[in-house]
């Protein structure tokens, strides 16, 4: 296994007929979970795999601990943890109240070897096509048609796997059809179906 990238297209600019513009991403190949890393550092340690599994679960339990405190925690040869707040955007003090204010997320910070160790990590661009396949609106919208002559609605993994989308730009067009009227949600908010609204995709 290596590091792989591939080039990704940015979203057009709204109203704007200059050509997209492209961007390079790592493509992923799974999530490895901290059961894996346990076992690993065991094969590398005298530690057992639970031993391990503990400290990483007691690590984070005292992580969010010192974050609640107001401290910032440092885990010497990886980086910095901190909080980070949401607020709505004001001109004074005066025009909030506490209650808006909210954790956000947590920031991470790498330290500066761990930064520079991984400018050094050797890129090979995939093989293997892993994004989005450009499809216009009106491509979109023939796909539809054709689903929709044979089922009632359609799932948002349905979606994705008829235009070959990842899940953002599946989410993005999904969210375009039904503020243009042409498809209506039903269903759990959470994980919902999509029908198409009457006088679309001819049902």
């Amino acid at each position: 296994m290596g590091l792989f990238y591939d080039f990704y297209q940015n979203p057009p600019e709204k109203g704007s007929d200059k050509k997209p513009r492209l961007h390079a991403r790592v493509v992923t190949s799974g999530t490895i979970h901290s059961d894996e890393i346990a076992k690993q550092i065991h094969e590398m340690s005298t530690l057992t795999t639970g031993e391990v599994q503990m400290a990483l679960s007691m690590f984070g339990e005292q992580l969010l601990t010192h974050l609640s405190s107001s401290h910032r925690v440092h885990w010497k040869g990886v980086g910095y943890f901190e909080l980070a707040l949401s607020c709505p955007p004001v001109c004074s003090t005066k025009e909030i109240r506490a209650e808006s204010i909210h954790p956000k997320t947590i920031v991470f910070r790498p330290e500066k070897k761990l930064k520079e160790t991984i400018k050094r990590f050797p890129l090979t661009r995939t093989p293997e096509k892993r994004h989005s396949s450009r499809h216009s609106e009106a491509e979109i919208d023939g796909l539809l048609t054709r689903h929709f002559s044979n089922y009632p609605y359609i799932t948002g993994i349905q979606f994705r796997q008829l235009c070959s989308f990842t899940h953002s730009t599946a989410s993005r067009h999904l969210k375009r059809l039904v503020t243009e009227g042409k498809l209506q949600t039903i269903g759990h908010r959470r994980s919902p179906l999509y029908e198409p609204v009457e006088g679309h995709y001819h049902r």
